[in-house]
């Protein structure tokens, strides 16, 4: 027979949403528009400073919220499936460091500028330049590569977003 015999408040390294480090972050708490996942990327919903949701192909660079973070107010079904449902609240990091989760297939190397996938199955997940996915670009950059996974770390910077490389990049 087995038991758990540790129990912890903070979200494991490389996990989809976990915080990166402890280096400053600004967190908002939003309400969530349809399906949301842990570590994806959200823009307005809405009504904006109120709602997310998950990107589309008509999402704008302006209109980027921030990276979906774990909390500990979510459970798995009984499947072993985590969902956070339509309307309830979530953590979104605005600026700092954070795991997320990158585009199917994506290499991602330290140092590259971060893109929002907007449209398709990783619709939410984040790239780099090399990918050929219709995204956004995000004032961030990768600080550490991509594992088989599928997850890497970002830092969001507290900045707007670049000028050059808007959807299609």
């Amino acid at each position: 027979m087995s038991a758990q015999n540790g129990y912890r408040y903070t979200t494991p390294r490389n996990a989809p949403g976990g915080v990166y480090d402890l280096s400053p972050k600004a967190v908002n708490s939003r309400q969530g528009e349809g399906q949301l996942r842990f570590g994806i990327g959200v823009v307005h919903g809405s009504t904006p400073g109120t709602n997310v949701t998950a990107p589309t192909a008509t999402a704008t660079a302006d209109k980027f919220e921030g990276i979906v973070l774990s909390t500990h107010t979510h459970e798995m079904d009984m499947e072993g499936v985590l969902t956070i449902k339509d309307g309830k609240t979530v953590n979104v990091m605005r600026y700092g460091r954070a795991w997320v989760r990158t585009e199917k297939d994506a290499e991602i190397a330290y140092g590259e500028d971060v893109f929002l996938v907007t449209d398709g199955e990783s619709a939410g997940c984040f790239t780099n330049t090399s990918s050929t996915a219709t995204k956004i670009a995000v004032s961030g950059k990768f600080i550490g590569p991509s594992g088989i996974d599928g997850i890497a770390p970002v830092e969001l910077f507290n900045a707007p977003a670049p000028a050059a490389g808007g959807a299609g990049a």
